[in-house]
């Protein structure tokens, strides 16, 4: 009997000839479509092995803080808020947000941003529902510390801050614009970046000392996570489909990658019509998967790449070999939809 197996073809990277080199470094951001994005001054560059070479993204250039978030990148320089599309990395539009000094810091979720200004020490709020005509508010006005880093807690509906100087962690309610004291006293002196991994957990960098220290979900305890290789670590991005903490380092010019995956996984899908993957001894058996070309590529614990290849798949249930190195990963759909899992044991 003939079986129809899917087609796959190892893809094979080659250096561009427009490698870079990162220098004025402020912010790192994860695109979920496999690569990193850091801010470069004039300009922006993209990774997509854990920095082991760079290329230029796009033709804008970002001083500070950077969001991916509905198919765009937000990106900060000099003052002005730029939205970049990230297939076709170019410019979408821009906005001068009204009576902003200096601003810093940004936390995004569907539809929103929330940026720091560290001049005056507000909140600004910025509806990104149609990104081509981006509008903005005042979130808080003073928030009576000097805002840098900012994430969205999208469970809780609220902004947490991170101050500089000695540094406390607020939050904002996003529905009544209340402002609360999370940690008074984190212990910490000029915190730079704030984000949050898959099970809630804040992740804080600071410059004194130079650090990422790990918060519960509830901030009750705190543990300091990385405490070497870093200098002046700035803004940062937790890769929730890699458990991977980018931090770009502002003091050296290093992007460095802390992976925290666990040694066994789950499989991590982004709806509940998502296609089933289940590891097996030769790669993976899928199953629902919608017909088409896709790209599949192996990542280790510290998000850096490991292989690629393009797969023809032709729906139902099917069994396709993978190299086995790589204990993550990411399944790239023919309309762009990304799918990460994490390997854990092996099936028959």
């Amino acid at each position: 009997m003939n079986r129809l197996l899917p087609f796959c073809v190892l893809v094979v990277a080659h250096l561009s000839a427009s490698a870079q080199t990162p220098s004025n470094i402020e912010a790192v951001e994860y695109d979920p479509a496999g690569r990193w994005l850091v801010s470069n001054g004039s300009s922006i560059l993209s990774t997509d092995d854990a920095g082991a070479t760079w290329t230029t993204f796009g033709s804008v250039g970002a001083s500070h803080g950077m969001e991916v978030v509905d198919g765009h990148l937000f990106a900060l320089h000099n003052g002005v808020l730029r939205a970049v599309d990230l297939v076709s990395e170019s410019q979408i539009s821009t906005l001068n947000i009204p009576g902003a000094s200096f601003l810093n810091g940004m936390g995004s979720r569907s539809g929103e941003l929330v940026i720091s200004d560290f001049g005056t020490g507000a909140l600004h709020r910025v509806d990104i529902s149609d990104p081509a005509n981006m509008a903005s508010t005042v979130l808080v006005s003073n928030l009576g510390a000097t805002p840098n880093g900012v994430v969205i807690d999208e469970a809780n509906n609220r902004a947490l801050v991170v101050t500089w100087g000695a540094c406390s962690i607020y939050a904002v309610d996003l529905e009544t614009a209340a402002v609360s004291t999370v940690v008074a006293s984190t212990g910490l002196n000029n915190c730079d970046g704030i984000d949050l991994d898959g099970s809630g957990r804040a992740y804080v960098s600071s410059w004194s000392p130079n650090r990422i220290t790990r918060f519960t979900a509830d901030f009750a305890s705190s543990e300091a996570v990385v405490t070497s290789g870093l200098s002046s670590p700035a803004d940062i991005s937790y890769a929730i489909d890699l458990d991977t903490l980018g931090v770009a380092n502002s003091g050296s010019d290093v992007v460095t990658f802390h992976g925290f995956a666990p040694a066994v996984g789950v499989g991590h899908f982004a709806s509940d019509q998502a296609p089933e993957f289940a590891p097996t001894a030769e790669g993976m058996r899928v199953r629902g998967a919608a017909a088409g070309l896709w790209r599949v590529t192996g990542w280790n614990t510290l998000g850096q790449q490991l292989w690629e290849q393009e797969c023809v798949l032709h729906g139902g249930e099917q069994a396709v070999h993978l190299p086995p190195a790589g204990s993550i990963v990411t399944w790239l759909s023919p309309q762009g939809a990304p799918w990460t899992i994490k390997r854990g044991p092996r099936l028959p």
